[in-house]
């Protein structure tokens, strides 16, 4: 609870301290449980999308980039592992991810007492196929309580199959203008709290259906394509066909990236088996009409023609880091490293010093893409969630196959250099 509280009365250095003592000794499901917690309580004032369930999904994802660590994540396949770092630094690296996580969750808009998540739901639908029916119409009647207390009894299963099928869904229907209708829903999803943290997912599921009753439409849009069996898993399937949409996407990345975030997370929904095959062809409809215009082609969009159409934004002064326990020891060996010629660069007042050399980087990816995460954690601005979002979500689509690594370096340089400050 000292985390949770330390979120209410927006004390981040209480936040970070909180998590920080929970990290030898509680079980990781639990850390994550109450980081959830947390952003559950995230009342999203300024926007219309709550981004904390976002954030605590990409940075739980960062730091399995890393591989496996004792606190956090434990159980990574070594097949999963983006970033080979000797152990230290790793988990320097790692634990400054969290760190700057807990800072967000806690410096951002938090429900008042008396409206935010309720804990006292009732539980009276007798079978998974009532609560499924119940769920989808209360959603679409624009009931809070009653989409809440389904998801609650859909939730109690061991694995909630049905509950993260559903979600996806309906999620599908009508993503709008930024995506948010999507990617908020099938983040939360993954980073659901289990069961036995009964209030941590509670609040969680209270803060999703107060999302989507604003959301999701109240009838099924014209040509969607309903799944009727929503008890297992859909096999995932090849995305190639649209890789170009998917490349546009990133040199097109939107208003604060939600383009590339929004493609991320389409192609992460496939590989979790959420969607069908004709969801996915609805989705990646939907997204091209948030990219705009005519799609370019591959040519258009190698890296060396994209560097040559915009410039990147240059800094009067670097910015400052954030205050955190591992800030010293990061900031050290960044600068101290066989790498501190690409960090020096990657953070050079001028733009250009780094977008000139990076061709030179050819074999060093996983070394951009660590320094990448390291900038957007340690120089952005607290309340900075984009940052850290679309810097995970366009490393991402290169794991997936979808974009190539020198224009996802080159779209995250930019989009950090402009955004670091940024909500």
């Amino acid at each position: 609870m000292d985390f949770f509280q330390a979120c209410l009365k927006a004390d981040n250095r209480e936040a970070v301290n909180a998590i920080r003592k929970m990290i030898p000794s509680a079980r990781p499901s639990a850390i994550w449980a109450v980081l959830m917690h947390g952003a559950a309580w995230h009342e999203q004032r300024t926007y219309d999308t709550p981004h904390s369930t976002i954030v605590v999904n990409s940075v739980h994802k960062m730091i399995e980039d890393f591989g496996s660590h004792t606190g956090l994540a434990p159980d990574v396949p070594s097949k999963s592992i983006r970033i080979n770092l000797e152990e230290e630094k790793k988990v320097d690296v790692q634990e400054l991810l969290i760190e700057r996580l807990a800072l967000h969750l806690a410096d951002i808009d938090h429900w008042n007492l008396e409206k935010g998540p309720s804990y006292n739901v009732e539980k009276s639908i007798d079978s998974p196929d009532n609560a499924i029916r119940k769920f989808e119409s209360t959603i679409r009647q624009k009931s809070l309580v009653g989409s809440w207390e389904a998801s609650v009894i859909l939730a109690s299963k061991d694995e909630p199959t049905r509950l993260r099928r559903v979600i996806a869904s309906l999620a599908a229907e009508e993503p709008d203008k930024l995506g948010h209708a999507f990617i908020m829903p099938t983040s939360l999803i993954e980073e659901l709290p289990r069961a036995e943290y009964t209030r941590p997912q509670i609040a969680s599921l209270w803060h999703l259906m107060e999302f989507l009753v604003r959301k999701i439409p109240s009838q099924s849009p014209e040509g969607f394509s309903q799944d009727d069996n929503l008890s297992k898993l859909v096999k995932p399937v090849s995305l190639g066909e649209y890789r170009n949409i998917f490349v546009n996407a990133l040199a097109n990345y939107g208003i604060l990236g939600h383009n590339t975030i929004f493609a991320q997370r389409i192609a992460a929904a496939n590989q979790n088996g959420l969607v069908t095959k004709e969801m996915i062809r609805w989705l990646v409809g939907k997204l091209k009409q948030n990219i705009g215009g005519t799609m370019a082609s591959d040519d258009d969009l190698a890296y060396e023609r994209v560097l040559k159409k915009n410039v990147g934004t240059d800094w009067i002064q670097q910015p400052d880091a954030n205050r955190l326990p591992h800030t010293k020891p990061i900031q050290d060996w960044v600068t101290n490293n066989d790498f501190a010629k690409m960090w020096a660069a990657m953070t050079h007042k001028r733009s250009c010093e780094f977008e000139n050399k990076l061709p030179e980087f050819d074999s060093e990816w996983q070394l951009v893409r660590c320094c990448q995460y390291i900038m957007a954690a340690l120089l952005s601005e607290p309340r900075a969630s984009h940052v850290m979002i679309f810097t995970h979500a366009a490393w991402s689509l290169v794991d997936h196959l979808l974009v190539p690594s020198d224009l996802a370096a080159l779209q995250i340089h930019r989009m950090l250099r402009k955004h670091l400050s940024e909500w």
